[in-house]
């Protein structure tokens, strides 16, 4: 090989040729313009052709390490890949090395000026000047290099083509300019990617007091993620299914319905906290991706997420990365205390919703400034309503207060809109309600609670159709959350469709034989359906799963041996008259829908109106509850309604309106 430390060579590999000293490239024959840092790139590559060169590497060499220009160094190889015409399968130029880099993978020869080939395909390649490399263009010197085989231009082609070279320096270099068919490809060269499902990043510290931090940055990169319109995510109710488990990628592909799996996992190296992540493909389990290591002091351990969200979206050819990330608290403390608000938020038990409630009011303090955390307190003052149970009244106010200056700090926000909607809706503001969650969905379309939230108000309004569409998208974005399966049931049976909702109850508790929510749904509408003995199989399995003594499962077991499904209720009846004489808590909905199915329906108006006085979020309830049916003939059941601003029970809702 030629002495190519002194430049005195051009590289030729199949039609295109490189001069590292003039600086041009020819590609079959006609010259093409790379801007310096491309050129640079691709020189270093060309002279580490014998191994694959890192991201971690270029990084380093050409923009100093840092994370945020991982994006231009993607553009950077594609805009080489575009000029050397080398952007389709198999790579013939580039290859790219899931997990470690690129390669220059062509065979090179060397040409010398005067014309003279010699091989240079073999052995370790050309070392060229690497402060060269860096340093850009060298400067002319009195007599011009020699430019033989290039063609001569003339003054006004040049000016032309250097109009051109701007034009496309713009357009390669633009970070908003993206084509939409490689906005989501994984890989240069590689078959796009459409939908994704965030794993549960591993608390690998060996402190289970981390976990609500592992939680946390899955969340937000799912958040992150779902931003990106190209994508389908999928919610966190379906990965968090997964939690603790080793599942085969396929079989989480098949039944989450998605083309790939991010998985990761959370260590702790001294003060460091450590994130590494991966891209799994769901077709055959092979890894797309591997990142580096992501690594933050414990002060800074908020930004983690920004970076690792950041880098998945790049890998991803999103238009997700911005250099200046995008959470809106900056205290470190903060970002965890509301990291381990939404860790026991999602436990909806009494206690989880009151932890969440301080570690939300804790991170404000530290940031009274934190949007997020205002949205995450006020949505623990609704679900509390029906976990804990708050007192509506007392509550209420203090969710509002919440969304409201939530918004004020970020009116972008889709989670707070969510959490102003479900306040209107508790407060009966319906129209209010339904503008709420239209801007949430219109911020953020892939946001499954928005959609949730969306197909009740639209229940309660009478629109069934309409909520039947919304839970479904809810579902489909979320397909394994419990919840949401559930309530696409409930939504199904309140709009008559008894088959269908029998069947989803079903296939709800085939995820999870253990999840009450759809035994009491079912209870409910075994009963309505008169099928008494599956209602006595679906209360009992209840109070089972509510932790009900074995003496008192007898005991309602014998009342409806002896009376069926009415001696059930009414010593179920008897003991909920008992706890509120005692001052315990009861619903008046319970006792209302008691009453209805013993056929006492003055006792029942007595509680329906009991909720009405109280302004009771049941009354949502009422309006959709098939066991109120016996009720709707009466002139009351309609006044109550109307009173409320809601429609009148008789008209006809199955068809959706406009």
């Amino acid at each position: 090989m030629g002495d190519t430390n002194g430049h005195k060579e051009m590289l030729v590999f199949g039609s295109n040729s490189l001069d590292p000293l003039s600086r041009n490239l020819l590609v079959d024959g006609k010259e093409v313009h790379l801007p310096r840092r491309p050129f640079d790139i691709l020189v270093n590559l060309i002279e580490n052709r014998e191994r694959v060169v890192s991201r971690a590497e270029l990084l380093d060499k050409f923009w100093e390490g840092h994370d945020v220009y991982d994006d231009a160094l993607r553009k950077c190889i594609g805009s080489i890949r575009k000029a050397l015409h080398d952007e389709h399968r198999p790579s013939r130029i580039i290859e790219t090395r899931y997990g470690g880099g690129y390669r220059f993978i062509a065979d090179i020869t060397t040409t010398a000026r005067n014309g003279n080939a010699s091989n240079g395909s073999n052995g370790a390649g050309a070392r060229m000047d690497a402060a060269r490399l860096n340093g850009g263009a060298p400067k002319a010197e009195s007599n011009a290099p020699e430019m033989r085989g290039f063609p001569y231009v003339p003054i006004a082609l040049t000016v032309a083509v250097l109009l051109l070279i701007l034009t496309l320096g713009f357009y390669v270099f633009d970070p908003r300019e993206q084509s939409a068919a490689n906005l989501i490809s994984p890989g240069d060269g590689t078959t796009a990617i459409r939908s994704v499902a965030v794993m549960p990043i591993k608390n690998l510290t060996g402190d289970p007091a981390n976990e609500y931090f592992s939680d946390g940055v899955t969340e937000s990169i799912i958040t992150e993620l779902s931003r990106v319109s190209e994508l389908r995510i999928v919610s966190r109710g379906s990965t968090f299914a997964f939690k603790g488990e080793e599942t085969d990628p396929r079989d989480i592909g098949r039944r989450l319905n998605t083309e790939a799996l991010l998985e990761g996992s959370l260590r702790k190296k001294g003060d460091l906290f450590s994130v590494s992540v991966r891209l799994v493909s769901t077709q055959d389990g092979h890894v797309i991706w591997t990142s580096r290591d992501f690594e933050r002091g414990a002060a800074n351990a908020h930004e983690l997420q920004d970076t690792i969200s950041c880098n998945v979206a790049i890998e991803l050819r999103s238009e997700l990365c911005d250099p200046t990330p995008t959470r809106n608290t900056t205290n470190a403390e903060a970002y965890q205390a509301y990291l381990k608000g939404r860790f026991h938020w999602n436990k909806r038990t009494a206690s989880g919703i009151n932890t969440s409630i301080a570690f939300y009011e804790q991170a404000i303090r530290l940031d009274p400034k934190y949007a997020l955390a205002y949205a995450g307190l006020a949505e623990s003052y609704v679900q509390g309503i029906w976990h804990v149970p708050f007192v509506p009244k007392e509550v209420l106010p203090k969710a509002k207060e919440a969304a409201l200056k939530a918004l004020e700090l970020d009116e972008n926000l889709a989670e707070a809109h969510v959490a102003l909607a479900s306040v209107h809706q508790l407060n009966w503001n319906w129209a209010e309600g339904e503008r709420s969650i239209l801007s949430a969905i219109e911020l953020n379309p892939r946001n499954a609670r928005a959609h949730h939230v969306h197909a009740f108000c639209l229940l309660i309004l009478g629109r069934n159709d309409d909520a039947i569409a919304s839970i479904e998208r809810a579902r489909e974005l979320d397909p394994l959350n419990l919840v949401i399966n559930t309530d696409k049931a409930q939504i199904l049976f309140a709009a008559n469709r008894n088959d269908e909702a029998l069947a989803q109850w079903s296939r709800t508790l085939e995820l999870d034989p253990n999840f009450k929510l759809a035994y009491e749904h079912r209870a409910i509408a075994n009963l309505v359906l008169g099928n008494e003995p599956a209602a006595i199989e679906d209360y009992s399995r209840v109070m089972e799963l509510s932790g009900q003594s074995a003496p008192k499962i007898a005991a309602y077991r014998e009342s409806a041996a002896r009376a069926g499904i009415k001696g059930l209720h009414r010593r179920e009846v008897t003991d909920m008259l008992a706890k509120e004489k005692r001052g315990e808590t009861v619903w008046p909905f319970d006792i209302a829908s008691l009453y209805t199915s013993l056929g006492q329906k003055d006792g029942a108006f007595r509680y329906l109106e009991k909720i009405y006085g109280d302004r009771g979020v049941e009354l949502l309830l009422v309006r959709t509850d098939r066991r109120f049916d016996p009720l709707k003939t009466d002139p009351r059941f309609a006044d109550l309604f109307k009173r409320a601003g809601l429609p009148d029970p008789h008209e006809p809702v199955s068809r959706t309106r406009q």
